[in-house]
């Protein structure tokens, strides 16, 4: 008799234990391999971009593959393009719209690094601006797991070397990144000075904030503790990183330059208070906040106060004022961030005195051939 309870306890055990790890394997498989997303944006007209191949190595080994995005011929402007050029000759805050030396860094989503970036790059190219776009799953979606900046962020340091030896050296580099890409850029410009400003847009303050706070809606604040204890496990297991390792508003810490946070209000991982995260860390005294016009407001909006209240341990609160900017439309953003870019690339270079140097991670050459 006891040894058939032994054996019962030990198929059960043996049973729990199957069904822990394969809901671990279960919940931590769509932050793991982030995939869906908007619609594919429609191409590009014919002539109105210059796409040419960048590749690298990253220092992890992954070769990656971009693209250069340079302004195409002045005749072939897309819609975009045009939208974009009207708005900025609106504002008159940029004295031109030819072709500038600036080079700007684009990162949107992991699964379709270029699909994604593209619109941005296109918008960009009508105020003049090159862009440098890439897929961070690497060359054939070689690498298997989304880490949210964690290796992916060598990949820019690893591409503007490429782009350095190819052209001969850098212009000023400012780098503009949504979601997924705003936290590879954040973790990229605090480790690379070669970045002069920058865009953050519809970043969280890190990934185990948005891992809770999603349990919490589906599961309820009894079980989401477990269930995101599963999901951490289930992450580190397959990909070898916890969720408390992938927090951007520590990045952000680190930066000592212009950055423009922006919220859209597009995506539910990033809400405006996990904007003000972002932006509450930057030291810079030249930093922006912007936010999409509400669902009410009078057109024409430019700017609104937000109160930000936080309730602390004890129940004390606290209460802060913000200046937000409002913009109305992706066509008003794009000219904003141009503008943006333009005031804050000309400043010198950040964190490197005459008697200090830049060690960039280990990188090398793509491998030739397919």
């Amino acid at each position: 008799m006891f040894k058939r309870l032994v054996q019962l306890f030990l198929l059960f055990f043996l049973a729990a234990a199957g069904v822990l790890a394969w809901f671990a394997w279960y919940v931590s498989t769509p932050l793991l391999i982030p995939v869906g997303g908007e619609e594919p944006a429609s191409s590009p007209v014919a002539g109105s971009l210059v796409m040419e191949p960048v590749e690298a190595v990253s220092s992890d080994g992954t070769a990656i593959e971009g693209y250069l995005v340079s302004p195409g011929r002045p005749e072939a402007l897309s819609p975009r393009q045009s939208r974009v050029r009207d708005t900025l000759k609106l504002r008159g805050k940029m004295p031109h719209l030819e072709a500038k030396p600036e080079l700007v860094v684009i990162a949107a989503s992991w699964n379709e690094g270029v699909e994604s970036s593209l619109p941005l790059a296109e918008g960009l190219a009508g105020a003049g601006y090159t862009s440098l776009i890439w897929n961070p799953r690497g060359k054939n979606n070689t690498r298997q797991f989304c880490t949210y900046g964690l290796r992916e962020y060598a990949d820019v340091t690893a591409l503007l070397d490429a782009v350095s030896r190819k052209q001969g050296g850098l212009p000023p580099v400012a780098a503009v990144g949504q979601g997924f890409g705003a936290a590879v850029l954040l973790k990229a410009a605090s480790e690379d000075p070669r970045i002069r400003c920058m865009v953050s847009m519809d970043c969280f303050p890190s990934l185990k904030t948005v891992a809770v706070r999603e349990m919490e809606q589906d599961w309820g604040k009894p079980l989401c503790y477990a269930a995101y204890w599963l999901l951490d496990a289930g992450v580190d297991w397959r990909a070898g990183f916890s969720t408390f390792d992938v927090a951007p508003v520590d990045d952000a810490l680190k930066l000592d330059y212009p950055v423009m946070v922006v919220c859209t209000n597009q995506y539910f991982f990033s809400t405006l208070e996990d904007c003000l995260s972002i932006y509450d860390s930057l030291k810079n005294e030249k930093k922006q906040l912007y936010e999409s016009i509400r669902e009410g407001e009078p057109y024409g909006t430019r700017e609104r106060t937000f109160l930000h209240s936080i309730e602390g341990k004890k129940g004390e609160k606290f209460e802060k004022i913000y200046k937000v900017n409002v913009y109305a439309g992706d066509d008003e953003l794009q000219a904003g961030i141009a503008e943006w870019i333009h005031e804050n690339t000309r400043m010198p270079m950040p964190r490197v005195l005459p008697h200090e140097s830049y060690s960039a991670p280990v990188t090398g050459t793509a491998p030739s051939g397919s």
